[in-house]
C-alpha cells in the first residue's frame, strides 16, 4: 500500500508532461505559431500607396520549390508580415529564395534574395519612393513593387 502511494505522484507527473508535449504539439500542427521576439519576420509587405491592394507573394526555395503562395489585402499605409514557417526557424546558414510578388493581378516583380540568418527578412514595398538600399528623391517615380533584404 505505501509503494502505491509512493508512485502516485510519479505518475501524475508523467500524465501531465505527456498533456503538456500534446497540446503544444498540436498547437503547432493546427495554427502557425507567433515568432519569437529574437526571430525577424520572414517578410513584411508595406503598403506606401493611397489605394488598396491585393497582394499575392510566392516564395520558392533554393531548389525551386514552393514554400510560400499567400494572397493578402492591403489597406492604404498598412502594413503585413508573414511569420517564419517553421521549418526555417532554425535556420543558421543563408539561403537563397526566389520571391515572386503579383500586385492586383497586374504588376509582377521578382527577386531572388539571400536570407542570411534568423535576422534577416524580406522587405517588401508598394509604390514606394524611398528604399533601405535606394535613396530618398522627392523627383523619382513611385516604384510599383520593391524587394529587398532587411537586417534587424
Amino acid at each position: 500500500m505505501v509503494s502505491k502511494i509512493r508512485n502516485k505522484p510519479i505518475v501524475i507527473g508523467v500524465l501531465l508532461i505527456i498533456a503538456l508535449f500534446i497540446s503544444v504539439s498540436l498547437s503547432f500542427i493546427f495554427k502557425e505559431p507567433a515568432s519569437p521576439y529574437f526571430l525577424a519576420p520572414f517578410f513584411v509587405i508595406h503598403n506606401h500607396d493611397v489605394n488598396s491592394h491585393e497582394v499575392t507573394v510566392e516564395v520558392l526555395d533554393q531548389h525551386n520549390k514552393s514554400i510560400i503562395n499567400e494572397t493578402y489585402s492591403l489597406e492604404p499605409g498598412s502594413d503585413v508580415s508573414r511569420s517564419r514557417p517553421l521549418s526555417l526557424w532554425l535556420q543558421q546558414e543563408k539561403r537563397e529564395y526566389t520571391f515572386k510578388v503579383t500586385m492586383d493581378d497586374q504588376i509582377t516583380n521578382e527577386a531572388n534574395l539571400e536570407i542570411l540568418d534568423s535576422h534577416t527578412s524580406a522587405s517588401i514595398r508598394l509604390y514606394t519612393v524611398f528604399g533601405e538600399t535606394i535613396p530618398y528623391d522627392r523627383l523619382r517615380e513611385p516604384i510599383p513593387i520593391l524587394i529587398e533584404a532587411v537586417e534587424y
